[in-house]
């Protein structure tokens, strides 16, 4: 497996998306850590799960509509990250809101670490313009289950330059990886979260996994 992805940083082991997690998996031994962006109004990407701003008001506001400095501390920038952790590893992005790919691969390509980095939006959307990032698409059940519906998807995937297909792990088949891999793509597999998962995704051939566990990415290797 040539992919293990620390998800949300290694939720398992500390506050989801926080630099201190981040900081944690890696030290722990992870070599690629998985996270959520979103552009705030003033440009920021931000790091956070569900992109609503709570402090001082009862309101949830989106993200996307406040500036950066409005929000909680421990809500880190993408700069943030790689201003304290380096960039020394896969990352792998699920970009979220109306989505910048453009912005978020700017921050990247500054770092120097653009080759590394891993896009990831719904099968109803696309990054846009992301330099040397890598672009993947994360897909629904049916969309994979459905042979023909696969087949037709697969294949304007494989025609818009897509490298991964990410899917969560209980939905992918040997015959849907085989196809992926036919036609020069990725397979990826989300929450992957027991032993059962990852040994799962190991017979199917699957490339890269996404798990809150960073023992059970350890294991990926083996």
């Amino acid at each position: 497996m040539r992919y293990a992805f620390a998800h949300r940083g290694g939720r398992a082991h500390g506050p989801e998306n926080t630099i201190p997690t981040f900081a944690k998996a890696l030290a722990a031994g992870a070599t690629a850590l998985e996270t959520d962006a979103w552009v705030t109004a003033d440009g920021y990407v931000v790091l956070d799960h569900d992109g609503l701003h709570r402090a001082g008001s009862p309101d949830q506001r989106p993200i996307t509509e406040i500036a950066r400095a409005e929000l909680a501390g421990h809500i880190p920038t993408l700069a943030d990250l790689y201003d304290s952790c380096g960039v020394d590893y896969d990352l792998a992005i699920d970009i979220k809101g109306d989505g910048d790919g453009a912005a978020i691969s700017a921050v990247a390509e500054d770092r120097g670490a653009a080759g590394r980095l891993w896009l990831f939006t719904p099968s109803t959307s696309r990054p846009g313009a992301i330099g040397n990032a890598h672009a993947g698409v994360t897909v629904r059940v049916e969309e994979l289950r459905d042979v023909r519906k696969r087949k037709t998807l697969l294949r304007s995937l494989q025609d818009e330059g897509i490298e991964v297909v990410n899917a969560r792990w209980q939905f992918w088949t040997r015959a849907a990886v085989n196809e992926v891999h036919e036609l020069g793509m990725l397979a990826f597999a989300w929450d992957v979260q027991r032993s059962v998962a990852l040994w799962r995704c190991k017979r199917l051939k699957i490339d890269g996994i996404f798990s809150d566990h960073v023992h059970l990415l350890d294991k990926s290797r083996f």
